[in-house]
């Protein structure tokens, strides 16, 4: 497999694809042919502002061309590269590339260096911050070559080839749209659409009549919005790939009554790009990716644990790695799943049970039923103290303030759920906080006053 990402470009212009567009923006499309030359001018600059192997170095991914051409080049320089993400603040960004040890920065501005060189050359590497939902985002690196060789395999298991137009609608600062978009988009030899923002209903269904994206990678806020403004019988869609947090059945409804097929994609920092399930929205996010290996709970959910060949990821501290594999090289992801003939099936983050006096509540479990309840456009549940001090169910539900009532939501959770799981404070919100890529901050949720 090519290493870097200069080498895939010169291998699709040798295969004949130089012609080919590769990415798009809001200003301009580029063919192969050209991002090669954009990214190999962008190779020397860079190697003169003093990046070579091993060199930690953050770059802003933005939604433009040439922050994607700098991270090209820098990858290519076999860098270590940290992705920082454009609306992150700067005391969040400072904390990451302090985390990360990094002696240079590259944004829209240029190079800046932060600290001196450090003595010798370390290791090409790929680090990512991860969503932050629950506190500080964390800064996590792991092998370059290993990172590609993730982006390409999701590619072949979600069928992407040279013929796709593939729409991300998440901003490129994030790792599911660098890895599961851009490098594996560039790795199959399609063409990346990159959006200038969040596009309404309306933005997106003339995006999509201009362009004609064949496959769409987004969050299930994205795809329950667009399929309900009309953009899924906007264009020439195949398919869809949805990831993020659980895809409820409602989100993927307007899609599948296009017949498109929306697939359910499980992935997290750690790792990159872990499973897929062509029929999104059934609960499962489906089975592990060619060489993905997997652990869950059987009958009753367990830790999820994965690993796949050449990722050994670390957490980055104050400049220093600290291992997150086993001995065996398994990563615990935090999440608590079944994992069965249907797939994987996620019920939780292990740091987000609520312990009521010794029962343990999902909030997975406990969101799948109020999101079913009418009146319900979303919601996030929590664990809060009480005023005594005990743990509490808190509920926080997206509705219009009219059809609004919290004693019936609870009546009627009831009718589902234990009653240790049924909310003690079901409060309405005109929005639930979210990170730019759409996951909820949690974090936000379980603060003294929130």
């Amino acid at each position: 497999m090519d290493d870097t990402l200069a080498d895939v470009l010169a291998g699709h212009r040798r295969a004949g694809r130089g012609e080919r567009p590769a990415l798009v923006d809001q200003r301009r499309t580029v063919t192969y042919t050209e991002l090669e030359r954009e990214v190999t001018r962008r190779v020397r600059e860079l190697r003169g502002a003093g990046v070579g192997a091993g060199t930690r170095t953050g770059v802003v991914l933005t939604s433009s061309l040439e922050s994607v051409v700098d991270f090209a080049a820098a990858t290519s320089l076999h860098a270590a590269v940290l992705v920082l993400q454009e609306r992150a603040g700067e005391a969040e960004r400072s904390a990451a590339l302090a985390d990360f040890g990094a002696e240079l920065g590259i944004d829209a501005l240029g190079v800046t260096r932060l600290r001196p060189s450090a003595p010798g050359t370390g290791e090409p590497a790929f680090a990512v911050t991860s969503s932050g939902t629950s506190g500080r985002p964390k800064v996590i690196a792991r092998e370059w070559s290993g990172t590609l060789h993730n982006s390409a395999t999701f590619a072949r298991g979600l069928g992407i080839d040279a013929d796709d137009v593939v729409l991300t609608t998440s901003p490129l600062g994030h790792s599911y749209a660098i890895e599961a978009g851009t490098l594996a988009v560039l790795s199959a030899g399609a063409c990346q659409l990159i959006p200038s923002g969040p596009l309404t209903p309306a933005r997106a269904a003339a995006l999509v009549e201009r362009h004609r994206p064949t496959v769409l990678q987004s969050v299930p806020l994205v795809l329950d919005w667009w399929g309900r403004g009309g953009v899924a019988r906007a264009g020439s869609w195949k398919r869809c790939v949805s990831a993020g947090e659980a895809l409820p059945a409602q989100a993927v409804a307007a899609w599948h009554a296009a017949d498109i097929a929306v697939h359910d994609h499980y992935g997290n920092s750690e790792l990159g790009q872990l499973t897929l399930h062509p029929a999104g929205g059934g609960g499962s996010v489906g089975h592990p990716l060619s060489g993905v290996k997997l652990k869950a709970g059987g009958d009753e959910p367990g830790p999820v644990l994965a690993c796949f060949p050449g990722l050994s990821p670390v957490r980055m501290e104050e400049g220093q790695a600290v291992p997150l594999t086993d001995e065996e090289g398994w990563v615990a992801t935090g999440d608590l799943g079944v994992l069965d003939d249907d797939g994987l099936r996620l019920t939780g983050r292990s740091d987000l049970l609520i312990n009521i006096g010794g029962n343990k509540v999902s909030p997975l479990e406990v969101e799948n039923v109020l999101r079913t309840l009418p009146g319900v456009d979303d919601c996030a549940v929590v664990g809060r103290p009480g005023p005594s001090g005990e743990n509490q169910v808190w509920a926080f539900v997206e509705a219009g303030a009219e059809e609004f009532d919290a004693a019936a939501l609870r009546r009627r959770a009831a009718e589902h759920l234990m009653t240790v799981k049924v909310p003690t404070v079901i409060r309405r919100v005109d929005r639930l906080p979210r990170t730019g890529s759409g996951k909820i901050r949690r974090g936000l949720l379980i603060e003294e006053g929130a």
